[in-house]
Formats: structure tokens, C-alpha cells, sequence
């Protein structure tokens, strides 16, 4: 998408409000998306979420190809991608505890993450490759034939159908209790107060609201404006797409040894110290951007990024599932996932004229360093010490 808005616009103000138009459209629909995916099918939900994904990158596809895309058309379709894109975080971080033990979580998450990843980590230099040769549409028609495939695959698997499908594999729920518990049950329970009930679980666990807040902030001020800037920066001065791509693919390996190794440990008995204390490592890649090191530095810089943001992912998820109940656990996801990424829009529109105002280099490096050291800080915050009890049968009691 980056450097398809590049090559239509040439403006990396006009690419930070595509980015902001798919960013703020995905975080619009994913309460809905947490919503249906305590109510609804979580597979049928991500089989969906897939399919209007192809169609969107079918459409992006066909106008690049044809020399038709237009700025609004990019903006549009970004937003489209977005909606579809909603539904899916939520839905996906519930769907693992209907299907897999509680006690395995850990490892089906690296698995499931490290998987991922391995793919993304051929797929960023493959892009680049296909796009300095091709075109961005070349891409886009790529991707939109891989998003059909996943689509198929998801629904022919044979996956729970109903809410919370499987919650007896991944660890009894707690009942809800009187009226409100009853409706719930029978899917009468209105969606403001199905929300209220998601928002009561989310705000139980302090250390989950403390981590939301802090990745808030550091998608504003760090993520964003790399995922901006760094195609922009690679194109002056690293060499073009190519040059991306392999720096993607540096972060992507890099999460792949984070996640698998992550999932060969025990589980963090506090994993709020252990998130906080691997936010500041995550900054290293924009950093290095901001410092304007050449190639060989930022990727490694970027596979260090990768390492530190793959183990957080397997403790993150797994403390999630095994805190949060499960008839809740899509919504309490799309709440975090709305809070934690809900800097990104702002900080996609608002890179592109910081960067034209200050410079750059001067803005990442500005960025990252701010955030390594508040990071740092916040690592002392007393409600990220607390430990989860150390059982797989039963309830967490308020942590």
C-alpha cells in the first residue's frame, strides 16, 4: 500500500491519511467485531473478515493495473480493507481458547504467531522485489489471490460454531449471575450492555489496562510514524522497495525467534514487568531510521524490534486468554485492541507534516528515543509487578 500511494500521489502526507483511513475504519468496527465475536461464530466471523479483504485488494489490484487508481480510490478502498480488517482481531484472539487446553495456550500461540510470522518474513521481501520489478498492483493481485485461499481454507475447517464455542476445552466461565446473566445466555442482552459487561472484565485487570495505555502511546509516537516514514526514507536513501522489504522481513524473522521462543518458556508469572521491560527494545528499528544508518544496521535494528515484539505478542495473548473469561474474551480484546491502536490514525495523519516541518530523521529519532526512555519508566509502575496465580483450573481472582 505504501508504495502504491507513493507512486500515485508522491506525497507522504497523502499516504499517512490512507494509513489513518484504514487505521481508523479497522478501530470503528472493532467493538462490533468483539461484539459478534462473543455472540456469533468466530471462524464464520474470520472467513469473512478474509473474503472482503480479497475483494479489496481485487479492487486495488485491477485500478493500479489498469492506471486507474486515484487518490480517493486508494482512501476508499483503504477504508474498505480496514472494516473487514475489524472484525478479525478479536475474533481470532477468542477462537484459540475454544480450540486448545488453557494450559497449552502458551505454545498454540507461538505456534500460531511463529507460523505467521515466517511467512511475513518472506512475504515484505517478496512484495518488494515484485513491486521495483512490476508494480504495486502485481502485489495487490498477489495478495488478493492468497486472502481468497486463506478464506476457502478457514471455511472448510471444521471450527466451533456457536459463542464462546468451546469454552469447557479452554476452562469452565465463570456464570453470570441474575438477570442480566440470563439474557446473556439466551443472546438477548442489548449491545450497549453486552459492551459494559466487556468493559468491567477489561478494567478488573489492572496490569491489561496499564499495557493498553502504554501501547497507545507508543504506537503515536513510534509505530505510526515508522510504518510512514520508513518506506519514504528507504526510498531516498536505502534504495527503493527493495531495500523495505528486506528491512520488513529483518522484523519479521525477528518476531519468529520471538514468538518460538517465547512459547518455549513457562509463561511469565508477571507478565506486565515482562511486557513493559520489552517496550523499549522496540524502538530500536525507528531509531536507527532516525539516525539514518545504512541498510545492514537498520535491519538488524529492525530484527531486534522483531524479537522484542514477537515475545510480548505469546505473553500478551496467552495472560489475555488465561485472565479474562471467556464469554467476554472477544470484547475485553477488542477493547484493548481499540485503546492500544487507537494512536495509530493520529500518528499516520500527523507524521507526513511533522516530518515536512522538522525533518525526518530528526522526528524518528526524536520519537524513539522519547519512548525508550518513558518505556523505561513506566517499567516501575507497582500494579505491573503483580503475579498471576499459578493455576489452569480455576478463575483469577482480581489482579
Amino acid at each position: 500500500m505504501s508504495f502504491a500511494v507513493l507512486r500515485v500521489t508522491g506525497s507522504p502526507g497523502r499516504l499517512g491519511l490512507v494509513l489513518a483511513a484504514q487505521a481508523t475504519a479497522a478501530l470503528a468496527l472493532t467493538l462490533a467485531g468483539g461484539l459478534a465475536g462473543d455472540r456469533f461464530g468466530r471462524g464464520r466471523i474470520l472467513t469473512y473478515s478474509l473474503a472482503g479483504r480479497a475483494a479489496a485488494a481485487t479492487l486495488l489490484a485491477a485500478t493500479l493495473l489498469t492506471r486507474t487508481a486515484s487518490f480517493p480510490l486508494l482512501l476508499a478502498a483503504a477504508a474498505a480493507y480496514g472494516c473487514a480488517d475489524g472484525f478479525f482481531g478479536p475474533a481470532s484472539t477468542a477462537l484459540l481458547p475454544d480450540i486448545v487446553p488453557r494450559d497449552r495456550l502458551s505454545r498454540a500461540n507461538a505456534l500460531l504467531g511463529g507460523a505467521t510470522s515466517t511467512a511475513a518474513s518472506a512475504a515484505p521481501a517478496l512484495a518488494g522485489l515484485v513491486v521495483a520489478a512490476l508494480a504495486p498492483g502485481a502485489g495487490f493481485a498477489i495478495q488478493a489471490a492468497l486472502l481468497a485461499g486463506a478464506a476457502g481454507s478457514l471455511a472448510a475447517a471444521r471450527l466451533p460454531t456457536g459463542r464462546a464455542g468451546a469454552a469447557g476445552v479452554a476452562g469452565a466461565a465463570r456464570p453470570v449471575a441474575g438477570a442480566a446473566g440470563r439474557a446473556a445466555e439466551g443472546g438477548r442482552e442489548r449491545p450497549l450492555g453486552q459492551l459494559r459487561a466487556g468493559w468491567s472484565e477489561f478494567i478488573r485487570i489492572r496490569w491489561l489496562w496499564l499495557l493498553t495505555g502504554q501501547w497507545l502511546v507508543f504506537s503515536l509516537l513510534t509505530l505510526a510514524p515508522v510504518t510512514v516514514l520508513g518506506p519514504v526514507l528507504a526510498q531516498r536513501y536505502l534504495g527503493g522497495a527493495a531495500a523495505w522489504g528486506v528491512i520488513s522481513a529483518g522484523l519479521a524473522l525477528g518476531a519468529v525467534g520471538g514468538q518460538f521462543g517465547a512459547g518455549r518458556v513457562r509463561p511469565p508469572g508477571r507478565p506486565g514487568l515482562a511486557i513493559a521491560c520489552l517496550l523499549p527494545v522496540m524502538t530500536v528499528e525507528a531509531l536507527a531510521l532516525g539516525l539514518g544508518a545504512p541498510l545492514a544496521f537498520v535491519t538488524v535494528a529492525a530484527a531486534l524490534t522483531g524479537l522484542a515484539l514477537g515475545a510480548q505478542t505469546v505473553f500478551f495473548q496467552t495472560a489475555m486468554q488465561t485472565s479474562v473469561r471467556p464469554d467476554v474474551l472477544a470484547r475485553v480484546a477488542a477493547i484493548d485492541l481499540v485503546g492500544s491502536e487507537g494512536g495509530q490514525p493520529v500518528g499516520y495523519a500527523l507524521a507526513g507534516p511533522l516530518a515536512a516541518a522538522v525533518g525526518a530523521h530528526a522526528f524518528l529519532t526524536a520519537s524513539a528515543a522519547a519512548m525508550a526512555v518513558a518505556g523505561t519508566a513506566f517499567t516501575f509502575i507497582p500494579a505491573l509487578r503483580i503475579a498471576l496465580p499459578d493455576r489452569h483450573d480455576a478463575p483469577l481472582s482480581r489482579l
